[in-house]
């Protein structure tokens, strides 16, 4: 994903700019910058700075899922919302950590796990689950655009079969490309 060029991101490809959806999903996005932008004492360069905030990106998730989108040459229509999950929270983040010590974007985790087995690992039982992984882009919008240009990001994402969700979002001192981003969704075993 890291090839990508600013000038070939989609616009959020569905939501009209000025639409109601899409003006609630900025405004929610813009409501939460980074404490330590805000004038607060920077961070300890040392440490992983959390560069999200669930709401906003939940509401930027369901804003473009409410659209719907193309996925490459793959019309998908309008999908139900997602809901915040914990498991796949911790989930993340742990990928997200292994992956910012390592050379290269991998979904096979230094253990040899697997997204399933991640998000098996902190109790949720899946029926059908998925993952994106990204590098590189400080935004949680900058992110969801990539992933929304590439078919197989983006199906992941507007994946109507799916119920929960988590996004987790890093910048990470001293790694390779800096920060860092995984999402991963999932349907309960039913």
């Amino acid at each position: 994903m890291k090839h990508l060029r600013a000038s070939r991101w989609p616009a959020w490809p569905g939501l009209r700019a000025g639409g109601t959806q899409w003006a609630q999903a900025c405004a929610l996005a813009a409501a939460v910058p980074l404490a330590w932008a805000a004038g607060e004492a920077a961070p300890d360069e040392a440490r992983p700075v959390d560069l999200t905030e669930p709401a906003a990106v939940l509401a930027l998730l369901n804003a473009q899922r409410a659209a719907g989108a193309v996925c490459g040459n793959e019309v998908m229509p309008p999908a139900p919302p997602l809901q915040w999950h914990a498991a796949m929270e911790r989930a993340a983040l742990d990928h997200l950590l292994d992956v910012a010590g390592r050379p290269a974007l991998s979904h096979v985790g230094q253990d040899g796990s697997s997204v399933g087995g991640r998000v098996w690992r902190h109790g949720y039982v899946w029926g059908g689950v998925a993952e994106n992984i990204a590098g590189g882009h400080r935004g949680a919008a900058d992110t969801l655009r990539l992933w929304l240009a590439s078919p197989s990001h983006c199906r992941t994402l507007m994946g109507a079969r799916y119920d929960h969700v988590a996004v987790v979002g890093r910048h990470v001192p001293g790694s390779r490309l800096r920060d860092y981003w995984v999402m991963v969704v999932a349907r309960p075993l039913r």
